[in-house]
């Protein structure tokens, strides 16, 4: 794989306008996102932009030579429903948006595809991609730059069926059936602001690195992805004590009444609500 960066521009597809939406029968109708903390859910609500962070993916079960593990910048977001989202929490945290999901495909939030190491679709994706980065080239129009763009694209919705991960709550690493999280993913193309699309094994070693990455991501504006207040369907807090800082929150918004009122009116207390779904 050559050192020089991908310009994933030209394969990043525009979004374009679709044909009436159809809700699954089976998941929910609508895409979460969830996190640790009280303080990053008021973040979001009140700029109304969900920013990617760097996170990073271990590659190891594609056994693609010195390539075990990328960084990307992504959001992910779940389509679990209600009444077994207590599971999802418990690793990711108990605090989340949640968004209709028509929105989210018009955002071009798309679906992880979850990958059986010993399928032939991995033997025939590990061989294509070794092909394609065997020949460098700088021309970012040629058939082999868009072929590896291409599958590094595709490689960025790979998922593999289970493996070690660590719980966001405690901290803890441990065996996960990835396919339980339901996952979709928004991933920007920030290598138009200036940020790298994908960083590689040597590049991620230092923690530090990711976490000052992300956080300029987070001042990228136009990286970032854009919500109006009528996309959102629920907004999850952990308790009852949480209620009082979101209100007050709510109430210093520069916004108008009414959008207030249906903020507040979206709020569910997880641990009051769960048992009924």
């Amino acid at each position: 794989m050559s050192k020089k960066r991908i310009n994933l521009e030209n394969a990043t597809p525009n979004i374009v306008s679709r044909k009436e939406h159809v809700p699954s029968k089976i998941h929910a109708d609508s895409l979460f996102n969830f996190m640790t903390e009280l303080k990053y859910l008021t973040i979001i609500i009140k700029t109304k932009r969900i920013s990617a962070r760097y996170c990073e993916e271990n590659l190891e079960y594609l056994n693609i030579p010195k390539l075990r593990k990328i960084a990307l910048p992504m959001k992910c977001f779940c389509d679990i429903n209600m009444h077994k989202l207590e599971q999802h929490l418990e690793w990711y945290g108990y605090y989340g948006l949640a968004f209709s999901k028509e929105w989210g495909i018009q955002q071009g939030i798309q679906p992880v595809q979850y990958i059986n190491p010993s399928s032939n679709l991995v033997q025939d994706f590990v061989e294509a991609f070794k092909s394609a980065f065997l020949i460098k080239t700088s021309d970012i129009n040629s058939p082999q730059s868009k072929m590896q763009s291409f599958l590094l694209h595709e490689l960025m919705y790979y998922k593999p069926h289970d493996g070690l991960i660590e719980n966001r709550n405690t901290k803890i690493k441990q065996e996960k059936c990835f396919t339980d999280e339901c996952e979709w993913r928004y991933i920007p193309n920030v290598a138009k602001a200036g940020f790298h699309q994908v960083l590689r094994d040597e590049e991620i070693i230092n923690k530090g690195v990711l976490e000052e990455m992300s956080n300029g991501l987070a001042r990228a504006i136009d990286v970032a992805l854009p919500f109006e207040y009528k996309d959102l369907k629920y907004i999850i807090i952990k308790e009852n004590e949480d209620l009082e800082i979101l209100f007050r929150e709510i109430k210093n918004l520069d916004i108008s009444n009414d959008e207030k009122y249906y903020l507040i009116s979206k709020i569910i207390v997880w641990e009051n609500a769960k048992g009924d779904f």
